[in-house]
């Protein structure tokens, strides 16, 4: 049989994006049929798929290769093997799966989508012609037609001329490959309600695949092996050298399976799905940590195809992460209208990130047009402190205030936008060297006040039975705008902006009586010095970090590293009220993504080594037009 090829046809690449598809859709519904929470879980979700295709590529070079395969732009085979992929899987969910507050469940739930994803990515194979067997005089035989693998193996090992119209018939490994997946998969429908112990259906699913990938082999032509392909004679025979770690490997796996299957007390299909309730801030260092890999990433280590399955997991964990985020008062309508705006914003950054390739950085010729530069950021703060404060009990003339002891603690998620225009010349080709930006965004997140009274000194005011524990609502509408003019040692930048909302519930003015929040607040900065060398900066309220919760202001000094539009750090002191000490340290940096320019992380921690700890995260998307 002759299967068709078009030289400018990729049969390959829609199967392999469908094939991620429909592991990534059974995993969810297994998930859901399993009863595991469903943030955790896609989470997990979306951290294994990420590792299982970097393990198929990875798996298929040498350890000495694997940075040059994923940090730089170098191109490399397009050979993949899902052995490694299902290692690195495997190995992921493990390593996460308490972390995210998982039980070992979830190991079983991986078997039966990867036998469909499988089954799926088969029919790509055949279509392309990887994978394929040794040449055959038998009936199955497919016959591939020129510019295939299999025809430019059986011209290079000389079995065809450079002119011939198709290859040889070979066997069709692909098929029994296809075949072998979905017996796989029926053998664990029919096995699925059995009371098994945790993990027998994952031992049960490698061993099966494992040994009949081992059979398989004896039909597969060495040159379509990526892994361990060279031939070795055993028992007389023909054998590849992965062969050699299948056969026992596939044995290994079944014979744990058999072993805990027969061993004590069988446990349900779904126990064992949660281990105990876990922080929201554990799950969003895990997508911080893929956001990185994936910014990291040089541009040919991952195909398009893989790029959008990625982002589109990516996507999913932030919505679901944003809005538990946003609506952790489900009784608070306005908390959960809130996530509306910044779901979008998010959806957003995901987008363009997906969408658009950054262009170089222009400089405008005399008297051109100046060069616009759109940024979006996403990011999440949190901080905690202590106050004294004088608080109203109640509303009546006669019944003073009550001094509370606040231990406070708020947290946030946001995203901004800010448009830079630059222009090094002005009409006249005169130098200006000045750029304007204009910025905004929203952050919302929520406060958490554990009020404990204080007994008055005088004893004239008893201690309160009032419910004195608060979790309000924070937003934080925010406009600023920027100007930087660049003049050596003598380079100024200024930003002026302004804070509208809610952020923070209690005024810290002064000593006077309050029950209200802040609403405004101003934000000043100013930077003075050569950026890339040295400079100083002095702020007031900068960026929504330094303004959500309490007001902070701070003294710092700062250097470019010697690097002009590079990364930068900038350490100094930090006021903000808080009892007894308002004054802490603090470090912040601008990280530039050495394989993606346009991509910056930055990191802010503040702390007074004691009770008052600030912290906050930020990534940035430039897009240069």
């Amino acid at each position: 049989m002759l299967l068709p090829y078009a030289p400018n046809h990729d049969y390959y690449a829609p199967f392999y994006l469908l094939a991620t598809l429909t592991n990534v859709l059974l995993l969810l519904w297994e998930g859901w049929r399993r009863g595991f929470p469903l943030r955790p879980w896609l989470t997990l979700v979306a951290a294994s798929s990420l590792a299982l295709i970097l393990g198929t590529k990875l798996i298929t070079h040498p350890l000495d290769e694997w940075s040059s395969l994923l940090f730089t732009n170098v191109p490399t085979d397009t050979a993949r093997s899902i052995l490694g992929g299902g290692l690195a899987a495997v190995l992921t969910v493990v390593a996460l799966r308490r972390w995210l507050g998982l039980g070992w469940a979830v190991l079983d739930a991986l078997a039966l989508p990867l036998c469909a994803a499988l089954v799926v990515q088969c029919v790509g194979c055949v279509l392309t012609g990887c994978c394929f067997g040794e040449p055959t005089s038998a009936a199955w035989g497919l016959t591939y037609a020129a510019g295939t693998p299999p025809w430019w193996a059986q011209v290079q090992a000389g079995l065809l001329p450079a002119t011939a119209a198709h290859s040889l018939p070979v066997a069709p490994t692909q098929l029994l490959a296809l075949l072998l997946c979905a017996v796989v998969g029926g053998v664990l429908l029919a096995t699925r309600k059995r009371r098994w112990p945790v993990g027998s259906w994952l031992l049960l699913q490698t061993g099966l695949l494992l040994l009949g990938r081992f059979a398989q082999g004896f039909w597969r032509d060495a040159a379509s092996e990526p892994v361990a392909g060279h031939v070795h004679t055993v028992l007389g025979g023909r054998w590849l050298e992965l062969q050699l770690w299948l056969l026992p490997l596939g044995l290994l796996a079944l014979g744990l399976w058999a072993w805990r299957v027969r061993q004590g007390k069988a446990i349900a299909v779904s126990s064992g799905s949660v281990v105990t309730p876990i922080s929201l801030i554990r799950r969003l260092i895990i997508v911080a940590g893929m956001l990185g890999i994936t910014a990291l990433l040089g541009p040919a280590a991952l195909t398009l195809p893989e790029v959008l399955a990625v982002k589109a997991l990516l996507l999913a964990v932030l919505i679901a992460e944003t809005g538990a985020a946003l609506a952790t008062a489900a009784t608070v309508p306005k908390l959960r209208l809130a996530g509306l705006p910044l779901s979008l914003l998010l959806i957003g950054v995901i987008a363009v990130t997906t969408a658009q390739t950054p262009a170089p950085e222009q400089t405008p010729a005399p008297g051109g047009s100046p060069t616009h530069t759109v940024t979006v950021t996403g990011g999440v703060l949190e901080n905690h402190h202590d106050a004294d404060e004088k608080i109203l009990v109640n509303n009546s003339g006669c019944s003073g205030s009550q001094r509370l002891a606040l231990q406070q603690q708020a947290a946030a998620v946001g995203g901004e936008v800010a448009f830079e225009t630059a222009a090094e010349t002005n009409a006249f080709g005169q130098p200006v060297n000045r750029t304007h930006t204009w910025g905004g965004g929203l952050w919302v997140g929520q406060q958490r006040i554990n009020a404990q009274p204080l007994p008055d000194p005088n004893g004239r005011y008893p201690i309160t039975d009032r419910d004195t524990t608060f979790r309000p609502l924070l937003f934080d509408v925010h406009v600023y705008k920027q100007i930087h003019r660049e003049n050596g040692w003598r380079s100024i930048d200024a930003r002026f902006g302004l804070h509208m909302g809610q952020l923070g519930y209690f005024s810290y003015f002064g000593g006077a009586e309050s029950r209200g929040g802040t609403y405004v607040m101003p934000e000043l900065m100013l930077r003075m010095g050569k950026p890339s060398v040295a400079f100083g900066q002095a702020d007031f309220c900068y960026g929504a970090e330094n303004a959500l919760g309490a007001h902070t202001s701070r003294l710092g000094v700062g250097s470019g590293l010697g690097i002009t539009n590079g990364p930068q750090l900038l350490v100094g002191y930090a006021h903000s009220p808080h009892n007894p000490n308002p004054s802490m340290g603090f470090a912040s940096a601008l990280l530039r993504l050495p394989s993606r320019p346009s991509l910056s992380l930055e990191p802010y921690f503040a702390t007074d080594l004691g009770r008052h700890n600030r912290f906050s995260l930020k990534l940035n998307y430039c897009i240069s037009r």
